[in-house]
């Protein structure tokens, strides 16, 4: 192996069309019967979904995340990306690993956030793929201390990129990240987006040695110019690969 994959349930994406008139019965299944069975299975380590005007409800995201709460399943969501729902505050309640997009992100929902130790992941791809205007509340962020983890959302229908430097660099241009936010975001913040950050995501003793070596003498040479693969060495679980 040469990748390591943090598996994620989000069967709460969008209705299929068999319950497209019933969205509500689509919830019970994916509550009472996908999430279970699955997560018996150990197929995989959190919950998430998209609360939104185009997804599902509050109330449909709440009795997800509650059924994953009777079963110890930690939790994330998709929230704020096209409107303000009150998806994150929602995800803070549950204490929720991360809130992902969060570009109509409000005061109230980064202060819920800052109080749960929910991690924001930003996702620029997203923005830029789909041209929106909206640009996730940065300065409160850094205001309450919230962490920004960033990503690239890689996807073929919103977001077909699947380089990181090109999130790193989209995330300084677009969102005004520094370069040293954007290295947190993609290291240290997304080790805690993920539930990982006792073992992942820094280079220190007891952690996981997975790791990559750069042709580069400044970080922001990997974000300035990210058409540019400057890749030396890639270490993996302790392991020159």
């Amino acid at each position: 192996n040469i990748v390591e994959i943090s598996p994620t349930l989000l069967a709460a994406h969008a209705t299929p069309t068999e319950f497209r008139d019933d969205p509500d019965g689509y919830i019970t299944l994916v509550c009472e019967t996908i999430l279970p069975q699955l997560w018996e299975q150990g197929l995989f380590e959190t919950v998430d979904l998209f609360c939104e005007s185009v997804g599902f409800s509050l109330a449909q995201s709440e009795r997800v995340f509650q059924a994953a709460q009777a079963l110890g399943i930690p939790i994330k969501g998709h929230v704020e990306q096209l409107s303000l729902l009150g998806g994150a505050q929602l995800v803070s309640r549950y204490h929720g690993l991360s809130a992902d997009h969060i570009e109509y992100l409000d005061e109230g929902g980064v202060a819920a956030m800052s109080q749960s130790g929910t991690v924001g992941v930003l996702l620029p791809g997203a923005f830029y793929f789909l041209k929106e205007q909206q640009r996730p509340p940065v300065a409160l962020l850094r205001q309450y201390q919230v962490p920004m983890a960033v990503a690239t959302d890689f996807n073929p229908g919103t977001s077909p990129f699947i380089s990181l430097h090109w999130a790193m660099n989209m995330a300084c241009v677009q969102f005004g990240l520094t370069p040293e936010e954007a290295w947190a975001g993609v290291t240290r913040h997304a080790a805690r987006a993920l539930g990982r950050h006792a073992t992942h995501g820094q280079l220190k003793a007891g952690f996981v040695a997975d790791f990559v070596v750069w042709d580069a003498t400044l970080p922001v040479e990997i974000l300035y110019e990210p058409g540019r693969n400057p890749l030396y060495q890639r270490v993996f679980k302790g392991q020159i690969a």
